[in-house]
């Protein structure tokens, strides 16, 4: 195995600071400034807010030259990005300047890679951080430029592959959403003039029963539906068919969920207990999702919705040969995402993989 050197010696690091907010002069100029929000990909290329040059002066931020790699060292530690325009940053981050014999994508790869240790290294009652002499001790490989270099082209590969996957995976659900619309238009407006009824005339809804997580049976084999889907597993199932979960209470108030066949629903979530009126289930669970039903949760305490708060709601309801036709093609559609999802583990695995033998110089 090659050697390492401390990081700390092979960087220059720079810290941050904020400027005051009681100085109007100090913000809204032409120098992006960036904070953990900006890290939105490994690419920071565009920021929230902007300082002025007075700002700069009058504050502990610094101009951090473009092709820098900027990490937070509170609050989102184990992130990096490489920054693609010259930007100032704030104090919850740091900036890397390599050494002209570091590549950066090299080293993008192996902050990256370190992420888990980084993120359980991190110290803090409430905020979470890690201190500078943490960064500056990581190991890194002492490879020439050209072995750096290398590597990071067979990394960037491999997640190139995982990031397609990932997005043909993101393009899925697009499709299903557009394809909703196309055969039945827009359900709020009724823009295909479609019989609509009442959710009252079409199902009865009731509350999950209670099941805390310290009572779910943790090597259970049946999954247990909450307000946002699968919160755990039981020894024990509710239904032997699949049943419509809608989020009741809180933040996920107002979500859709078909469970799995062999499930329990807990009482943070409304399930479809009677159909009152024919209707397809894969269609009502998308109509259900267009409906938005978090708009007409009660905010008294927290939101909240119950079956009297989504009875008057009016929906769509094409003719039942429609209905199955959308049935049909989410049924090709989801066998096309199992599909996804799998290859998309196998790249995440692969790209994992292929960053630990990189960095034990295996590669």
């Amino acid at each position: 195995m090659n050697s390492t050197i401390p990081l700390g010696s092979v960087v220059e690091i720079r810290g941050g600071g904020t400027p005051s907010r009681s100085v109007e002069t100090y913000w809204g100029g032409p120098i992006p400034w960036a904070t953990v929000k900006d890290f939105k990909s490994t690419r920071l290329d565009t920021t929230q807010e902007s300082i002025t040059q007075e700002g700069v002066a009058n504050s502990a931020t610094n101009v951090i030259p473009a092709g820098s790699i900027i990490v937070p060292t509170r609050m989102a530690v184990g992130k990096a990005a490489i920054n693609l325009i010259d930007l100032a940053i704030n104090q919850d981050l740091k900036a890397l300047l390599p050494r002209n014999d570091v590549d950066r994508q090299f080293l993008l790869h192996f902050l990256l890679s370190k992420a888990e240790f980084l993120e359980g290294r991190a110290e803090g009652a409430t905020v979470k951080g890690i201190k500078l002499s943490l960064l500056r001790s990581l190991e890194f490989p002492d490879l020439s430029l050209k072995e750096q270099q290398r590597i990071a082209g067979i990394l960037d590969k491999a997640n190139d592959i995982k990031r397609k996957r990932e997005k043909a995976l993101e393009m899925s659900d697009k499709l299903l959403r557009a394809t909703f619309l196309q055969m039945f238009g827009d359900p709020v407006l009724n823009t295909k003039q479609l019989p609509t009824i009442a959710l009252g005339d079409l199902i009865k809804v009731s509350s999950g029963n209670g099941l805390t997580a310290r009572n779910m049976a943790h090597n259970g084999l049946y999954p247990v539906y909450g307000g946002n889907g699968i919160n755990g597993y039981h020894s024990d199932y509710m239904f032997e068919e699949s049943q419509i979960v809608i989020g009741r209470v809180g933040v996920y108030c107002g979500a859709v969920h078909v469970s799995k066949p062999k499930a329990w629903v807990t009482d943070n979530a409304l399930y479809v207990r009677e159909y009152k009126h024919p209707v397809n289930q894969t269609y009502l669970e998308w109509a259900l999702r267009f409906a938005n039903l978090n708009q007409y949760a009660g905010r008294a305490a927290q939101p909240l919705i119950s079956g009297g708060r989504i009875y008057p709601i009016e929906i769509v309801l094409p003719d039942e040969n429609a209905q199955q036709g959308f049935s049909d093609f989410v049924a090709r559609q989801s066998a096309m995402i199992a599909n996804l999802t799998a290859t998309s583990h196998e790249a995440n695995v692969l790209f994992k993989s292929l960053s630990q033998r990189a960095f034990r110089c295996e590669l």
